[in-house]
């Protein structure tokens, strides 16, 4: 890969134009002014256009491609990274999270030091919605794995994603070559919560993938986000399930005595999220739920790793609550 190649920032937006303006005053704050935005605009309101066409729009180093209609996120992200070069490198940012200073200088630090690796994976630090700092749960789960910037070969990588779910955690910080991901293959643009972590599984297979320890963005957790959307929409649960039946499948994981209990536990989720939904009346998701979980591992199995994690999840809501 060309280390001069130039570094995007790709910036999918549909509203939220409040929290754009963070996302926005991010990369001005970075150390490394050399970078180019491409604000993938999914058909938002009038509001927002009106702010990006007052603010980033009058920046030479933006490019702003406006959508007469919402595509969605993972197809407006394939259609967006259509139209740039090859050579380019492209960083991931959602519109509700910010970049640290030195985000874009640390890629192309990494970029150069592991030519190996034509896509990065970074920790990040978490915030809340009104930006406070809250329990970095995704150095947490990093550090059971690297404890330093290293790479993974997809033999070590597959695994992982069975094991510990979508390694990134967000598309914010995700970064990678045009011309790599086109190698690996779009992202399903039928899918609107786990293509991102689908996609991880294509593009181990392709080359080894960097992990960067070192946090380069801010990501927020706040009631609007997409996944909860998903979540009661039951679009997070079909998707899961049907990345780890294509995990369970996978010919570097045949072997593997302990796939099924990693693929309940990382189910077990989504059957409590299934619980907490049938308490609040939104039944319409949950039998179909109940279903996909039953064809991948079995309700009976998740149904005991929810009771094992019960502990955790306890201590975890006994914490937020102090």
């Amino acid at each position: 890969m060309n280390g001069q190649a130039p570094i995007t920032i790709l910036l999918p937006v549909y509203g939220r134009s409040a929290l754009l303006a963070e996302a926005w005053h991010s990369l001005q704050d970075q150390s490394d002014p050399d970078w180019q935005l491409l604000i993938a605009d999914d058909g938002s309101d009038g509001a927002t256009a009106a702010w990006i066409a007052a603010g980033p729009a009058k920046d030479q180093r933006t490019i702003w491609i406006r959508r007469s209609q919402n595509l969605g996120l993972f197809a407006n992200l394939n259609a967006a990274l259509e139209t740039l070069d090859e050579i380019s490198w492209v960083l991931l940012l959602c519109s509700d999270d910010r970049l640290l200073p030195d985000a874009v200088a640390t890629i192309k630090k990494l970029r150069n030091q592991w030519p190996e690796a034509p896509w990065i994976l970074s920790t990040h630090l978490s915030i809340g919605s009104d930006g406070e700092p809250l329990a970095n749960t995704s150095a947490v789960d990093h550090c059971q794995f690297a404890a330093t910037t290293c790479t993974f070969k997809s033999d070590e990588f597959i695994p992982l994603l069975l094991r510990y779910g979508s390694i990134n955690g967000n598309l914010t910080g995700m970064a990678f070559s045009v011309q790599f991901w086109r190698e690996a293959g779009v992202f399903r643009s039928d899918w609107r919560h786990a293509a991102d972590w689908e996609w991880l599984i294509r593009a181990s297979e392709k080359a080894p993938v960097l992990l960067n320890r070192e946090p380069i963005a801010q990501v927020r957790t706040h009631p609007a986000q997409l996944s909860n959307a998903n979540q009661t929409s039951g679009d997070e649960l079909l998707e899961v399930a049907a990345v780890q039946r294509l995990l369970l499948a996978h010919p570097l994981l045949k072997n593997e005595p302990r796939r099924y209990k990693w693929a309940s536990h990382r189910l077990q989720f989504q059957l409590w999220n299934l619980f907490k939904q049938a308490a609040k009346g939104n039944w319409h998701s949950v039998l179909t739920g109940l279903q996909h979980i039953h064809i991948t591992v079995g309700l009976l199995p998740a149904f005991i790793a929810l009771l094992t994690w019960l502990p955790q999840r306890f201590r975890s809501f006994y914490s937020q609550l102090r």
